[in-house]
């Protein structure tokens, strides 16, 4: 079976040139030669169609095809332009929904194109030039102006399609150029700013006229880097043009349904080839209906391809209809998937000369050349050898689809195998996962190039497993290390294990002895939870005596290659650690590290930082195996005993020892220091066995900060939970109490002093010993370190056992705070310690009598006793908030009834005292424990002068007290006072009363005395018992009782009253005489809730708030009521006799006559019986209304009237009053009836 058989193939191998359509026949081949997409056939109907027809209105733009060389761009701009200029040409398409939409513009144009050369016109010139030609040809004749004459294009552009329409006015214009991205990359910046702003007018006439533009480029050139440095030009082109990307899916769609056409037979008979290869490969399966219609190419190599992007003009379907040509008469292998992939491009790169004029190709192709060359010499599995050469080939192409092709980026042996599609025959047979064993075969082959060629030129990046040509690697640094290890002695490995032994054990570079792998260390005491000190050699007891001072342990990790003799002496102090089981991975990884940092040594450059990365892989490959084979490789030797590292630590878990949480793994550090630390523990309890048992871990690092937290705690600042472990640990705590008595480490510092003389001190040195350059207290028993001793002793100065000297400075009890604030080291290195003088018996006495404690407490303080001293401290602080609260008293003043009760001297006085008294109270504060009170600096004449203070503050607290107890009564006197009317008999016995009593109160004598406060509430009792009988009387006269308030509603609704304010709606009644009874009716106020045991808490009624002092005199309320009963009366009298004189009135008269009959009736019978009817209806009040409407009704107020009548003076002769008079009512009823005027006095 050939590959001809199995495909419809149409060759593609001439370029498509875009003027090759101005020829009709050739346009016809062309549209039916173009396959389009799915993809395509929607940017042509979406896009193309739309911005080209002018039918419809839009924001029509100028068009960009964007596709690389060979993809079809201009084959495209050909189909396009014949449609729109040929309208038969639409049914050629082979895409019906294309066909139907290009009905729009088929036909409908005159179509202008051209391609741009080699020329240095600018882009107006040239297609000025291209116009002008063309439209001449059509039998338009037009000039465009020079450029420079011109400020812009637009007006030439409308000016020239005016005269286009004039011979063709149903077209439209439409200009198509191909290579416009070639041409603009020639352009110089200024030139290039000019070209695009051109094309920018271009795209904006496209909007307004019939003019259609189309271009092609080969990259989308608003995304170029090339023209980053004029982005704002080219943003202002974009604006105004759109872009068709012939993508990667419209190339495999040419692919397969032009070049590489198939019946469906022969689609069938691939599938049925391809299948029994599927396995071998990852994705070949679900691919499989792209590799059967793309077949026999590889459907990732047109991807690829696409990607060389060093090979500008790669003209991809050219390439493929070549490569095809070549096997179509070649028979189509069994043995393997005969598919063309990307490797067989290369051979097309290598051999065109043109491409070797770019230095990157050339690069690679050297490069290739090369390796190529190895290994058709030298490749040791001549079976492979295929596979090898397509590798290689592979490899080459792969590293042009790279931007860097230095980047160290390549392919994974996994996507070498799909996507070449390799194969072996054979590999079916191997009985695996297919796929798994040709991966295994291509991973074969890949090493074996490596081998072959000695690494140069192809390199394999470890982290992500790819291979790549390395054009860089022209020496073969793994091959040289390998070569150089295998000649190294072996005891030249020692050095560069430490080196790997230093990173796990975490050792700095800078060791404890010049020239030697000695370093400080730091083991934990396991039983102690404290650090002790020591040596880390890496290296032979031999070298111990470089180590000084001698410290409290040796571990030394033994040379494994190439120990030196010595004699293992046994000593407590002493563990040895040997690397006795190597695997041949440690002993590779030493030997590369070795040879590749003795490499680099002799090295330089590029070579010197290879060979050092190299070293550096190989030491974290030794770091890693240390760290995975810790428990297994190493034995550890004490005493003559040598076991396994973990056999020591059986039946003791070595994570929980180290302090490693179940969820974490632990170190090679941690194991050693927990293996060393169980086996030195018992080494350790000889050497300190009155240590101290430490709740918590404590090391070098930490003991400082533990020590000054522990110094706070003692201070009586926060106690922490590290500080609580210190003091407990130093056994200076009864539970959570201080007691220094208890502790082994206080009283060995208290039996070196009570053997000292009285009054001598016991000096730094006496305390802590120096041994071989470290200090100790008792270094042979308790081995305390100095921040250790500093915090016993500032427990004894707390207990007032000892006074601690530093240079410039002594801590009694009374200054732990400033003691616990000075830094450790500095009191680490104390001068003295002394023990304080004796008790002060006689002041201490004084001080708790005169707090009102018992003398004898004193006696017991002493003793030690705290509970005295607890005592005095609760007496003190509560002292201190009394005089506190006075003295902010003392601001506002101390009065009473409105007067104050101290004269401004005695104020100044009385604040002295209590300042001073205040003072000495604070400074008694201070005096917390009992060990304070052996410093207190008072004697006893010095306290007993303090007792005149005490007894001001209670004075002024009596005085203050007895205010307070009268300041209520008298308030509620004074308020009693403002209430009652003024002259009211009650108010001058409470002035006589209230200087009485500020007469006593003012005098210290008589306010002193028992009696006084309980004579002076009486005798203010008594006045407020006489303010509550006269209030309640006064209440009782004022205000309305339960039976008067009922009258008082019943008089509001009485029906007279309803018949008075009926009729005041007639204009002649006087109003107002209504208006002041019912005012005064109202006014009238109720209140018969008031009750005695009210009043004691306000002098005033809580409900009606009755102030006789503000309420004017007058009669009792129940008199005022029986009253305005009678007055009521008299009005509806009146106010008949009124009406009834009124209708007599002849004036009044002749209205009678004008009433209708039923209202008529109703006047007459009033007139008649002289009383008003007993239901005074609407009907009767608007019959009185129409009668009376003649009159005239004239208000006098009597004020006005009394006015008019003195307005000449008083006394006046009868005849001037009457002439006053007259002259009045005169001026009231002028120009008015005098006959019709009702006077009416309100």
């Amino acid at each position: 079976m050939k590959y001809g058989d199995l495909i419809q193939f149409e060759p593609i191998e001439s370029v498509v040139q875009l003027r090759d359509a101005d020829e009709a026949a050739a346009a016809q081949q062309l549209v039916q030669t173009y396959v389009i997409s799915s993809e395509m056939a929607d940017k042509l109907v979406s896009l193309v169609v739309p911005q080209l027809q002018f039918d419809k209105p839009m924001d029509n733009k100028g068009l960009l095809v964007v596709g690389n060389y060979g993809t079809g761009k201009s084959h495209l701009m050909s189909v396009i332009s014949a449609l729109a200029e040929n309208g038969d040409l639409a049914t050629h398409l082979n895409d019906k929904s294309v066909a139907s939409a290009a009905g729009e513009i088929c036909g409908r144009f005159k179509v202008i194109r051209t391609e741009i050369g080699a020329t240095t016109m600018s882009l107006r010139d040239i297609l000025v030039a291209e116009l002008e030609e063309h439209l001449a040809a059509m039998g338009v004749s037009y000039s465009f102006p020079p450029a420079d004459k011109v400020s812009n294009n637009k007006r030439s552009l409308e000016e020239m399609m005016t005269a286009f329409h004039q011979e063709y006015p149903h077209h439209g214009l439409l200009l198509v150029v191909d290579e416009l991205l070639d041409y603009l990359r020639t352009r110089k910046d200024q030139e290039l700013i000019l070209d695009l702003n051109f094309l920018r007018e271009i795209g904006e006439v496209c909007k307004d006229l019939r003019l259609r533009f189309i271009a092609g480029v080969q990259e989308a050139i608003f995304d170029s880097p090339r023209f980053s440095f004029v982005a704002d030009s080219i943003r202002r082109v974009k604006d105004r043009f759109e872009q068709i990307l012939i993508a990667r899916k419209d190339v495999k769609f040419v692919v397969a349904e032009r070049l590489l056409k198939k019946t469906a037979d022969q689609q069938v008979r691939i599938r049925e080839y391809l299948t029994p290869f599927a396995k071998f490969y990852g994705r070949m399966n679900e691919r499989m209906d792209e590799f059967v219609r793309l077949f026999p190419v590889h459907p990732d190599y047109i991807d690829t391809f696409e990607r060389v992007t060093a090979v500008e003009k790669r003209e991809v379907l050219k390439t493929l209809s070549q490569a095809m040509k070549r096997l179509l008469n070649q028979n189509v292998p069994d043995d393997r998937p005969g598919v063309i992939a990307y490797d067989g491009y290369w051979m097309t790169l290598r051999e065109n000369p043109s491409f070797r004029a770019v230095p990157d190709i050339k690069a690679v192709i050297d490069c290739s050349m090369v390796l190529e060359s190895r290994i058709q010499q030298a490749f040791t599995r001549p079976t492979y050898k295929p596979m090898a050469i397509q590798l290689i080939h592979a490899l080459s192409v792969h590293r042009l689809t790279m931007g860097d092709i230095y980047a160290a980026l390549g392919a994974t042996a996994e996507e070498l195998r799909d996507g070449l599609c390799l194969f072996q025959p054979g590999v079916e047979g191997l009985g695996g996962d297919p796929a798994d064993d040709l991966l295994s075969q291509v991973e074969t082959v890949l090493r074996e190039i490596h081998k072959t060629v000695s690494g140069q030129f192809i390199s394999s990046n470890p982290d992500n497993r790819q291979y790549y040509l390395d054009l860089k690697k022209t020496d073969d640094f793994d091959a040289l290390i390998e070569k150089r290890a295998e000649s190294l002695d072996p005891s030249y490995l020692d050095s560069y294990y430490y080196e790997a032994l230093r990173r796990v054990m975490e050792c700095t570079d800078k060791t404890y002895v010049t020239g030697y792998k000695i370093w400080q260390h730091e083991l934990e005491w396991l039983e102690r939870k404290a650090a002790r000190q020591g040596y880390l050699f890496f290296g032979a007891p031999n070298e111990r005596s470089t180590a000084v001072p001698p410290r409290d342990f040796y571990l030394y990790f033994i040379q494994p290659f190439d120990a030196p003799h010595f004699k293992d002496e046994k000593k407590p102090d002493e563990l040895y650690l040997r690397l006795t089981n190597m695997d041949e991975g440690f002993r590779t990884a030493l030997r590369s590290y070795a040879a590749a940092l003795d490499l680099a040594s002799t090295a330089s450059g590029h070579a010197k930082s290879t060979y050092e990365s190299k070293a550096s892989n190989s030491l974290r490959d030794l770091v890693q195996w240390l760290q995975k084979n810790m428990t297994t490789a190493f034995e550890v030797t004490y005493q003559g005993r040598a076991k396994p590292l973990t056999e020591w630590a059986k039946g003791r878990p070595a994570r929980g020892l180290s302090g490693i949480g179940s969820h974490e793994r632990i170190n090679f550090r941690d194991l050693v220091n927990t293996t060393a630390g169980i086996c030195l523990g018992m080494e350790f309890q000889d050497q300190a066995p009155e240590y101290p048992f430490f709740p918590v871990l404590i090391t070098g690092a930490n003991r400082a900060q533990a020590a000054q937290d522990a110094l706070r705690a003692i201070a009586g600042q926060n106690r922490t939970k590290q500080a609580t472990a210190v003091l407990d640990a130093l056994e200076l705590l009864d539970d959570e109490r201080l007691d220094p008595y208890r502790s082994r480490y206080a009283k060995h510092i208290l039996d070196i002093a009570e053997k000292k003389g009285h009054g001598q001190v016991v000096n730094r040195p006496e305390l802590i010993r120096d041994v071989l350059g470290v200090e100790y207290l008792a270094p042979q028993s308790l081995r305390l370190e100095p921040e250790w001793a500093v915090v016993v002793l500032t427990a004894l100065v707390y207990a007032g056992e000892v006074v601690l000297s530093i240079p410039g400075k002594k801590f009694d009890a009374t200054g732990l705070a400033q003691l616990a604030g000075t830094g450790i080291h500095e009191l680490a290195q104390f001068k003295h310690i002394e023990r304080p003088k004796d008790w002060n018996l006689p002041a201490l006495k004084a001080l708790f009598e005169l707090l009102g404690l018992t003398p004898g407490m004193a006696q017991l303080v002493t003793q030690g006793k705290d509970e005295p001293v607890q005592e005095l401290q609760k007496a003190v602080t509560n002292a201190v908030e009394r005089l506190v609260l006075m003295q902010q008293s003392m601001q506002a003043g101390l009065s009473f009834w409105g007067r104050s009760l101290l004269a401004e001297d005695e104020v100044k006085k009385l604040r002295a005292k209590l300042d001073e008294i205040k003072a000495f109270l604070e400074s008694l504060q201070t005096y917390t424990t009992t060990g304070k009170f052996k410093n207190f600096r008072y004697d006893a004449s010095e306290v007993t002068a303090h007792r005149s203070g005490l007894e001001s503050l209670a004075e002024t607290k009596s005085l203050e007290e007895l205010v307070v107890d009268l300041g209520s009564m008298a308030s509620y006197l004074s308020t009693a006072e403002a209430v009652l009317p003024t002259g009211h008999e009650w108010i001058e016995k409470m002035k006589t009363a209230r200087d009485e009593v500020l007469a006593q109160i003012g005098d210290p004598a008589k306010r002193s005395a028992a009696a006084f406060r309980q004579q002076t509430q009486r005798k203010l009792g008594d006045l407020k018992k006489a303010y509550l009988l006269a209030y309640l009387s006064m209440h009782a006269k004022a205000r309305l009782g339960v039976n008067e308030d009922k009258r008082k509603a019943q008089l509001m609704g009485d029906e007279r009253l309803k018949d008075l304010q009926k009729l005041s709606t007639i204009d002649l009644m006087p109003r107002q005489r209504l208006s002041d009874f019912q005012n005064r009716l109202a006014g009238l106020k109720s209140c018969f809730a008031l009750v005695e045991q009210e009043l004691e808490t306000s002098p005033v009624c809580p409900h009606c708030n009755f102030k006789p002092g503000a309420e004017p005199p007058a009669a009792p309320a129940a008199t005022m009521l029986d009253a305005l009963d009678d007055e009521l009366d008299r009005l509806v009298e009146n106010w008949t006799q009124t009406l009834l004189a009124n209708l007599e009135d002849p004036t009044t008269k002749g209205n009678l006559g004008l009433l209708k009959p039923e209202p008529r009736k109703l006047v007459d019978g009033f007139i008649k019986r002289r009383t008003l009817p007993d239901d005074l209806d609407q009907d009767f009040i608007q019959a009185l209304q129409e009668v009376l409407s003649g009159l005239t009704k004239v208000s006098v107020k009597i004020a006005d009237l009394r006015d008019a009548l003195l307005s000449g003076g008083s006394p006046a002769t009868p005849a001037e009053m009457r002439k006053r008079f007259e002259e009045y009512l005169d001026g009231l009823t002028k120009g008015k009836e005098p006959g019709k005027v009702r006077i009416v006095l309100e």
